[in-house]
């Protein structure tokens, strides 16, 4: 330990962590940046403070979970499917009932694409025929809930 107290310097971690973020850049992972952004980081409190090596290396480690977890953290709040989530974008959607598949079932299909495709299978809570106009109500994975659309 006292060869790499000597010898490793503090633009050592610097250059470290700009190889992380550059191989971030080819992966696009989202994991290595932050071990880079670490690397960083500890180079700036080595350049300051001079800290053992093997402080570093906590310091490393300890930066990196603090970092991932943080970023982890504010992802899962912000990032969601947009399967199940129709309450915004693709209500009222209209669309037509192009046929019966059983009770309450139906293929329709839709002026817009709905997740992508413009044909779906929809459920009704009202009895529908080939030809009625539907919209939209809500999205459920693989079925899409749907209304006999009212012209005002």
């Amino acid at each position: 330990m006292e060869w790499l107290d000597a010898n490793v310097l503090w633009w050592h971690w610097v250059v470290l962590g700009i190889l992380f973020v550059v191989l971030e850049l080819a992966l696009a992972s989202f994991v290595i940046l932050w071990l880079g952004i670490a690397a960083i980081l500890v180079g700036i409190i080595e350049f300051l403070f001079t800290p053992s090596f093997s402080i570093q290396l906590y310091l490393w480690t300890a930066l990196s979970i603090v970092l991932l977890a943080a970023w982890f953290g504010y992802f899962r709040r912000t990032w969601r499917s947009p399967v199940g989530q129709a309450e915004g974008e693709h209500v009222h959607i209209p669309g037509r009932v192009t046929e019966q598949l059983g009770p309450r079932r139906y293929r329709a299909e839709f002026e817009l694409p709905v997740l992508g495709d413009r044909r779906w299978i929809v459920e009704s809570k009202q009895p529908l025929k080939p030809g009625d106009e539907v919209e939209v109500e809500k999205v459920y994975g693989q079925i899409i809930k749907v209304r006999k659309r009212s012209h005002p």
